[in-house]
């Protein structure tokens, strides 16, 4: 029995464009007066610098009406006060390598401090391995991740019920599922970048407007507005 209460908006990844729907649904669910926190450190900065990263959070998230954002590297996960996180109406945490994100929430003393600000019904969203982290395991980031953190305990923060996530599915990655699913035995849920997740303490609820898929012996799909 589940003794709190959460809101999780989990995006298969991808643009603007492709999680526009799940993105209306998660700034809609937070509050316009107190600042959304945004994370970015699961993504490499030789790539994409984070203040680019809070560039385009900023422009997909002002037309909606999120005026305030606030930024939070690794040094303010390893130095704020948890007293602080009261400050924000919600939390984003961004795509990159999923490892990287979960050793370096785990080594920062971060993770049981998110765990309980979502268990506090904070709105939060997770995009990719933002996404991945809110699961059981990080274990299917293998199939696209590297570990060149050393990563050695791959359970997460266990939100989706017993399930893994597989982000940026696309058809042809169907085999590469199933001759994953031999090495691992997971129950999986496999996410398109224009597909996300609406999470509950109760349900799971797939947004569109593409559908989620179940890996069992085939994938199994299921429809926007579906649930899980």
């Amino acid at each position: 029995m589940c003794f709190y209460f959460m809101r999780l908006y989990l995006s298969g990844g991808g643009n603007g464009e492709k999680s526009a729907e799940l993105d209306r649904k998660f700034a809609s669910a937070i509050g316009k007066s107190k600042p959304l926190l945004y994370i970015p450190i699961a993504m490499d900065e030789n790539r994409h610098s984070y203040p680019e990263c809070f560039q385009w959070l900023s422009k997909t998230f002002n037309p909606l009406g999120i005026d305030k954002i606030e930024m939070w590297t690794e040094k303010d996960l390893r130095e704020r006060a948890e007293a602080e996180l009261e400050r924000f109406s919600g939390v984003y945490v961004g795509g990159g390598n999923t490892f990287y994100l979960l050793k370096e929430l785990k080594d920062s003393g971060f993770l049981p401090k998110l765990e309980r600000l979502i268990k506090r019904n904070v709105p939060y969203y997770g995009g990719s391995a933002g996404a991945i982290i809110c699961a059981k395991t990080i274990i299917p980031s293998m199939a696209s991740d590297s570990n060149d953190v050393g990563l050695k305990n791959f359970e997460a923060m266990h939100f989706v019920r017993d399930y893994d996530l597989w982000c940026h599915y696309e058809p042809e990655d169907t085999a590469k599922i199933q001759e994953f699913k031999e090495k691992y035995p997971l129950d999986l849920i496999a996410l398109p970048e224009n597909t996300g997740l609406f999470v509950t303490e109760k349900a799971i609820e797939v947004v569109g407007p593409g559908s989620a898929y179940l890996s069992n012996k085939k994938m199994k799909e299921v429809k926007p507005g579906q649930k899980i």
